[in-house]
């Protein structure tokens, strides 16, 4: 992504639906050494709490996802091939949120929650993707059922570049 884009807050993923006057432009993340450099995957990361998908991701997830968040479509530059070209990818923002962090029970740096404990009573049975309004810019949360569905859905298409990790 370009410095204006970042610095704008182009890409701030705090829980607010977004619009785009124009498609932000983003290119690949290289390792300096090409003997590290692993393919790119079909859902990464860019920055805090937000994540991209390409169009396998978008076609075997948008269903899942959508009553949670919402896609705007981002343009790779891809002049080294690494990511097979360049492409529209979708940006997915989560604007689903739910107050479900135990800021007394959690580790806490002032009111900034450093390891969060989460009351199991505020969050859904229902599948949910959701944010915290503790930790809106930081991470994306899943309960178990969302969970169970994405894993589930990500293995059948054969997807990779995700780590979904339990936490609490």
């Amino acid at each position: 992504m370009n410095d204006a884009d970042l610095l704008s807050g182009v890409f701030t993923a705090d829980a607010t639906p977004k619009t785009w006057a124009t498609r932000p432009k983003v290119k690949p993340a290289l390792e300096k050494s090409p003997k590290k450099q692993l393919p790119l995957g079909d859902l990464s990361f860019v920055m805090g709490a937000s994540i991209v998908l390409n169009d396998r991701v978008h076609a075997a997830l948008a269903d899942l996802l959508r009553p949670f968040g919402e896609f705007l479509d981002v343009e790779l530059v891809d002049p080294t091939g690494l990511a097979g070209g360049d492409q529209r990818l979708h940006f997915y923002n989560v604007t689903r949120v739910i107050p479900c962090i135990d800021a007394p029970q959690s580790v806490m740096d002032g009111r900034k929650v450093i390891k969060p404990v989460f009351d199991a009573d505020a969050v859904p049975n229902e599948a949910a993707i959701f944010k915290d309004p503790l930790r809106k810019k930081v991470d994306i949360y899943l309960n178990a059922a969302a969970h169970d569905a994405l894993v589930q859905r990500m293995q059948e298409a054969g997807l990779r570049g995700s780590t979904l990790r339990e936490i609490g």
